[in-house]
């Protein structure tokens, strides 16, 4: 394979990394090089010589697929928000069709089942109380640009799990009083390279891939359809509270505006899942 393809998969991967409704992890098992990333990222100094070679054009794709893409989508959430969530929730239910196909790769059983739908009451049960009742706002620090930080490098090392799952519902709260979105604050940062927001989130990166890793490289060969199911239900719930009700139900003109948002975001993943399904996929391991 030439170094360009290595280049583009690694771009695609980086953005699937940002991109809400995407996951850069699904995009790494599509092309094959899930598992030595997994093994670099688990054991840096002893895979380092392995897999530098075979890696290293994928590692450059994927800095500049994650900085384009993240300048890219702060600036279109700030200036059309509810739009941008509509395509977003379209991305998410475009992928539910390669979610499930991923989640069945070793087959189903009850305890695939009991995961997604308890993980997803559980998700759905705090997101409301944290946007309902609590009314939570975040006010951006040191910790939860942590957070954020932690958000991305599970969207790589948990395939099927995207990072703007954690971070859309989340409300941010600016000094000046004005509301924002979580994920809108750590992306603008990575494409503005902001430093002093993203040392936390690098920090935060590299302690879940230190102490993730080998976690979720244990639960892929061990429980990989409870996993998957259970990362289906946090999509799930996640993307209820990330539509904009309020742009919906604002008139019939911006419901049927947004609608059209949502079903463009649908046929966008759903075309990537057309692509990657050309990709010729490694089996999965039993």
């Amino acid at each position: 394979m030439s170094i360009l393809v290595k280049i583009i998969q690694g771009a695609l991967i980086g953005a699937g990394g940002v991109l809400p409704g995407v996951s850069g992890g699904v995009l790494a098992v599509l092309f094959g090089v899930y598992k030595p990333l997994m093994k670099l990222l688990a054991h840096p100094i002893r895979e380092l010589k392995n897999t530098i070679r075979e890696l290293w054009p994928i590692l450059v794709g994927f800095v500049i697929g994650y900085v384009g893409i993240a300048k890219l989508l702060s600036a279109v959430l700030e200036t059309y928000q509810t739009q941008s969530l509509a395509v977003f929730v379209g991305m998410a239910i475009g992928i539910m069709p390669s979610l499930f196909r991923e989640a069945g790769e070793k087959g189903r059983n009850k305890f695939s089942w009991i995961s997604l739908v308890g993980v997803f009451v559980f998700a759905f049960s705090l997101l409301y109380a944290c946007n309902g009742p609590l009314q939570l706002r975040i006010v951006p620090n040191f910790g939860w640009n942590m957070f954020g930080g932690v958000c991305l490098a599970l969207s790589i090392i948990a395939p099927g799990m995207s990072a703007s799952v954690l971070m859309l519902p989340l409300k941010t709260l600016t000094e000046t009083g004005a509301e924002g979105v979580f994920y809108e604050h750590i992306t603008g940062a990575i494409g503005d390279l902001n430093m002093s927001i993203l040392l936390p989130i690098a920090i935060g990166a590299v302690l879940a891939f230190i102490l993730l890793t080998r976690a979720v490289d244990w639960m892929m060969n061990n429980h990989y359809s409870v996993m998957f199911h259970g990362i289906i239900g946090l999509v799930i719930a996640a993307s209820i509270f990330t539509i904009p009700f309020a742009a919906f139900t604002a008139s019939v003109p911006s419901c049927l505006i947004h609608l059209a948002f949502v079903v463009a975001g649908c046929i966008c993943t759903l075309l990537l899942d057309k692509f990657n399904s050309k990709v010729e996929k490694p089996p999965v391991e039993e």
